[in-house]
């Protein structure tokens, strides 16, 4: 029968709860630095872009029907 002090002594399964608690910790740090990278640089960039679009004048100019049968 497994005595309790054998049971905690078993370190069987530890290096599975490290590279679980590693993993997580990557994933975390990386869905930070993605979320600060498009708040603070594409946000606001597609916001620039955008506006600057809004404001540009097309000027083409096709002409009348009558120009273009000519």
């Amino acid at each position: 029968m497994l005595s309790v002090k054998v049971l905690f002594q078993d370190e069987t399964g530890a290096i599975t709860v490290d590279w679980v608690a590693l993993t997580a910790a990557v994933l975390l740090v990386g869905i930070m630095v993605v979320y600060a990278i498009y708040n603070n640089g594409v946000s606001s960039l597609v916001s620039s872009v955008n506006s600057t679009m809004d404001n540009v004048a097309l000027g083409v100019d096709i002409g009348t029907v009558e120009n273009l049968n000519q």
